[in-house]
């Protein structure tokens, strides 16, 4: 159970460090169920080419775990409590195994969470504010890197903790990573885009004045 308390304490503390009764307040009162529904749907969505193995990590295949454009939209306090009952729910729900839940909760929501706000923080600090930058960063660079450095983690935790480093394979590892990685960064880049054209509002991390003054 320590999996299932470790996502319920970083749960709490993603709440308690969003703005009070901000889930309340347009826009993420409607985002926000919209969001979890989408992000269930898409977590599930997983087809593979023909006469390829079933579940298999390296695999070609379509996903999209979000963590990364809700950071860039809305900061990660707010993407981890979002992110909590759409790895909850949706794992739950379909696998019936709350301690594989909390394990999704942490490896594909709180480490890309983390790396994705890392990502930014540096983009904003050392990359001139243009809104290029904007999309191509905050979209599509800190999706890419958050879920590459995630798997790395992943990847050393089960060479440490896990099977011998003989039966991994590296290869397909690294491989299935860097597509994973295209694949979440251009969805994420391809949205981030969308929403700052038709719906700038959404994204509490873009300043009109600072990006569109370059």
């Amino acid at each position: 159970m320590i999996w299932v308390t470790l996502a319920g304490i970083i749960f709490l503390g993603a709440l308690f460090k969003s703005p009070p009764m901000i889930f309340s307040k347009s826009p993420l009162s409607l985002l926000v169920p919209t969001t979890i529904l989408f992000l269930i749907v898409a977590w599930h969505i997983s087809p593979t080419l023909p006469g390829q193995a079933p579940g298999k990590f390296y695999g070609l295949i379509f996903h999209f775990y979000g963590a990364s454009l809700l950071t860039a939209m809305f900061g990660p306090a707010i993407a981890l409590a979002i992110l909590f009952p759409v790895a909850f729910l949706g794992i739950t729900i379909f696998q019936g195994n709350l301690i594989e839940a909390a394990q999704h909760y942490l490896i594909i929501c709180v480490l890309p969470t983390f790396f994705a706000y890392l990502t930014i923080q540096l983009i904003q600090r050392y990359i001139p504010k243009h809104l290029f930058v904007l999309i191509l960063g905050n979209g599509y660079v800190a999706a890419f890197m958050s879920v590459i450095l995630s798997g790395i983690v992943l990847l050393i935790a089960k060479m440490l903790f896990g099977d011998s480093g003989a039966h991994i394979d590296l290869e397909g590892w690294l491989l299935g990573l860097i597509i994973i990685a295209f694949m979440e960064g251009s969805l994420s880049g391809m949205l981030l885009a969308i929403f700052l054209i038709y719906r700038p509002n959404w994204v509490s991390t873009y300043n009109e004045s600072a990006y569109m003054s370059h």
